[in-house]
C-alpha cells in the first residue's frame, strides 16, 4: 500500500496539473482500472475515464493556467482509499472539494473529484478557519 506521503504527493500533482493546464499530467493521475467519477461545479456527474479526461481537455483548451490553492481540511487513508477534503481557492472564488484516490499498480490514482462553490467564509455559520500554513498554492 502506498504511503501517506505518496497519497499527499498525488493530490499535489493533481493541483499542479490543474494549475498548469497540463493535460498529460492530469491524464496520468486518473485511474484506469477502477470506476471513476467527476463532478465539476454546475455540471452533471461524469462517470467514465474518457468523459472525465475530455472534460479536463475542454477546460484546459478554453481556459488558461489557473492560480489555484488547495487548503486541506482532512487528508486520510480510510480502508485503502485516500480521502482529500478541503477548499480550492481559485482567484476570488472558494470551492469545497473532495478527491478520492485508490492504489493502482503501486501508485495512488484519482478515482473521484468533486468541487462546488461555497458561501464566502465570512457569511458561513461555524466556518472552520483556514490555516495558511497548510495551503498548497500551485
Amino acid at each position: 500500500m502506498p504511503s501517506q506521503s505518496a497519497f499527499e504527493a498525488a493530490n499535489d500533482a493533481f493541483y499542479r496539473a490543474f494549475a498548469r493546464a497540463d493535460f498529460a499530467g492530469m491524464s496520468r493521475l486518473w485511474a484506469e482500472s477502477f470506476a471513476v467519477s467527476c463532478c465539476h461545479p454546475g455540471a452533471i456527474p461524469l462517470l467514465s475515464r474518457a468523459e472525465i479526461l475530455d472534460s479536463w481537455r475542454q477546460i484546459f483548451i478554453h481556459g488558461h493556467p489557473a492560480d489555484i490553492t488547495f487548503v486541506p481540511q482532512q487528508m486520510k487513508i480510510v480502508g485503502g482509499i485516500g480521502v482529500a477534503c478541503g477548499l480550492e481557492v481559485i482567484g476570488n472564488g472558494q470551492f469545497a472539494c473532495t478527491n478520492l484516490y485508490a492504489e493502482e499498480n503501486g501508485a495512488w490514482r484519482m478515482i473521484h473529484h468533486q468541487g462546488g462553490p461555497i458561501i464566502p467564509t465570512t457569511a458561513r455559520q461555524g466556518a472552520r478557519p483556514q490555516d495558511p500554513g497548510q495551503a498548497t498554492r500551485h
